[in-house]
């Protein structure tokens, strides 16, 4: 009986992924993330403080117009879409307050691994050390906890695709990390100066930017792709709605 509820459960919460749209809709927000780091203006000696604030307030502006958008884009299709073919398994209406802790979420989902990368690295090894090294562990650490994350996810709504998603962006984390150790790791000057951030190595920051962006883009494009292979093959399995039958 457990087992079956368990089941029973699994396929409710899974049905928010049935028609691909989810997948698809944060496969876009990832690549438009991933285009403001690629894209934004490099590091340089100018001071770091202004640089970091900019590039930060356009993530965060670009997350919340896009997970706002991505959510009110959702629920058109779903409601004009899915639930005509497959049924209507919303419940209850989704209040603001749920609406802003998806939303909470989806940034710490983002920013958290990052920090946690960077506490755990400074914990085990020198300041200088895992700086230089950055741009090759960031990537591969950051793809192997986000492919947990999918992993988990897969399990608690009981979807085998997103073990194949979870593989895929750990070999893109790991491919990416390798990839910029075969570059090189950074080195450091011994004359450095606080006032242009030279301590931590302007080679390094932009490397590792660098490396999150592919990363974050790759992903998208992961995501991207599933949600379209998962849509056209609920599409062809529900063809029509039900309205439409006679």
């Amino acid at each position: 009986m457990n087992v079956q509820i368990d089941t029973a459960l699994k396929r409710a919460r899974g049905y928010w992924f049935v028609d691909g749209f989810t997948e698809m809709a944060a496969g876009g927000l990832f690549v438009i993330l991933a285009e403001i780091l690629l894209f934004s203006e490099s590091v340089t000696q100018a001071p770091f403080l202004s640089w970091f604030l900019s590039v930060t307030s356009e993530i965060v502006v670009a997350k919340l117009i896009g997970i706002l958008a991505a959510i009110l884009i959702l629920w058109w299709l779903k409601d004009h879409f899915t639930y005509p073919r497959t049924g209507f398994v919303r419940g209850k209406r989704v209040t603001a307050t749920q609406v802003l802790a998806v939303i909470r979420n989806a940034i710490l989902f983002l920013f958290l691994p990052i920090l946690a990368l960077l506490a755990a690295s400074l914990l085990i090894a020198s300041a200088r050390n895992v700086l230089a090294s950055m741009p090759a562990w960031f990537p591969f650490g950051l793809g192997l906890i986000w492919g947990g994350a999918y992993l988990l996810a897969g399990e608690w709504i009981g979807l085998r695709r997103f073990r194949l998603l979870a593989v895929m962006m750990m070999l893109a984390g790991i491919a990416i990390g390798v990839w910029q150790f075969m570059m090189g790791l950074p080195t450091f000057s011994s004359d450095t100066q606080l006032g242009n951030f030279q301590p931590i190595g302007l080679e390094t920051i932009n490397r590792t930017l660098l490396s999150l962006g592919f990363l974050i883009l790759i992903s998208g494009v992961i995501l991207m792709i599933s949600g379209l292979v998962t849509f056209l093959r609920y599409r062809k399995e529900n063809p029509t709605p039900y309205a439409e039958e006679s």
